[in-house]
């Protein structure tokens, strides 16, 4: 039996009128609690500041209560949502050939063409283009508004697109033409057509801009494209059907897959010329360098697996079995996950770069085909 000092002292309690000490929890720092195998939502503020993350990249932030508002309207931040057991670290965008769509992990998929193909984002993910190349169409999104804003007739079977490094251009392959379309991004006009060779499949900028890098499938051949007057200046040979290609954050170093001997032609890019060729899994070939240049992400459309080739010894490391049919893939901006798109499976499936293991497969929708990461060219 409760004593009457006992009862008032319990009523008192459930009204909350008396509140006992609370000894505080000793929390450590953020980058203490972080790493690339933490979920983000499981991070601890310290008792006078909130969870929020910031906008585009996904890492959490502790900040005053009273800034939280603030942040958001200047695009800064995003609010902590417990419903979401894990984010994507940054915005992910992909093409999707079975729906005639652009998707997105983070909004609603955009209705676009026939047999979407290859899509581009610029730097801070704000434009998406993408290709389709049953329409000879390129397709302009705003993904800060989700909306379409613009339709540009292109040459015949657009395939590979780049926004140009300043967003102030893009380089679209026309496959059927032997062209290159050049894409004004503010009147959404082509400003001109290069001439570069038969069956131009994809692009890739250097870093600085300066130059465009072209695989010609029907010369095995990539061409040189000066990017400020618009001038093929040249020529590297590849191997047997050169596909998708990628420059290590450096700059010296050129990896083209090759579809006709499924191998990755390493080029050195002082001198233009091969110093090796790495054996790889059934084309077509995805390919993606991390950020940080140590791992080389290889799909094969026609195999089920993604290779994976260490930089420093040019050797295949590792070969992760995902699903039928991995083409697009893309890492983020700190390296530590990457994102397939698997065409067979319609997922897009996410890997741990540190241990090689997958982490989650994600429903994309009919035939996820390539991926594009703002950050990642």
């Amino acid at each position: 039996m409760l004593s009457v000092g006992g009862f008032l002292m319990f009523l008192l309690l459930l009204s909350g009128l008396i509140i006992f000490p609370v000894f505080a929890q000793t929390i450590e720092p953020l980058l203490k609690q972080y790493d690339s195998k933490t979920d983000p939502h499981k991070i601890k503020c310290k008792p006078n500041l909130t969870l929020v993350f910031k906008e585009g990249v996904w890492s959490p932030a502790c900040v005053k209560p009273t800034s939280v508002e603030k942040l958001i309207e200047r695009g800064w931040a995003s609010k902590h949502s417990p419903h979401h057991m894990i984010m994507p670290p940054e915005k992910m965008f992909f093409t999707l050939q079975g729906d005639d769509q652009i998707g997105s992990l983070s909004m609603a998929a955009w209705n676009a063409g026939p047999k979407m193909t290859y899509i581009s984002s610029n730097s801070n993910g704000s434009l998406i283009l993408a290709t389709s190349s049953g329409s000879d169409t390129v397709y302009a999104f705003d993904s800060s508004q989700g909306k379409t804003i613009a339709a540009i007739s292109v040459g015949e079977t657009p395939k590979g697109v780049k926004i140009h490094p300043d967003g102030s251009m893009a380089f679209v392959a026309n496959e059927m033409s032997g062209t290159i379309s050049v894409i004004d991004t503010n009147s959404w006009k082509i400003t001109k057509e290069i001439d570069v060779g038969k069956i131009p499949h994809n692009i890739r900028f250097d870093q600085q801009g300066s130059i465009a890098y072209v695989t010609l499938q029907g010369e095995d051949k990539i061409a040189i494209i000066d990017a400020d007057s618009l001038e093929k200046i040249g020529f590297i040979e590849v191997g047997i059907l050169p596909h998708n290609l990628d420059i290590t954050p450096d700059g010296n170093t050129l990896f083209v897959t090759n579809i006709g001997s499924n191998d990755v032609a390493v080029i050195d890019l002082h001198n233009n010329e091969i110093i090796k060729r790495i054996p790889v899994s059934k084309g077509h070939h995805g390919i993606d360098i991390s950020p940080t240049g140590n791992r080389i992400f290889v799909s094969g459309i026609g195999d089920d697996k993604i290779s994976v080739i260490d930089t420093e010894s040019l050797e295949v490391i590792k070969q992760i079995t995902v699903g039928d049919g991995p083409h697009g893939l893309r890492t983020d901006s700190s390296g530590t996950k990457l994102f397939v798109g698997v065409t067979q499976t319609n997922e897009v499936v996410v890997i741990d770069t540190e241990t090689m293991k997958i982490t989650e497969r994600l429903n994309s929708g009919n035939t996820p085909f390539w991926i594009a990461i703002p950050g990642n060219p």
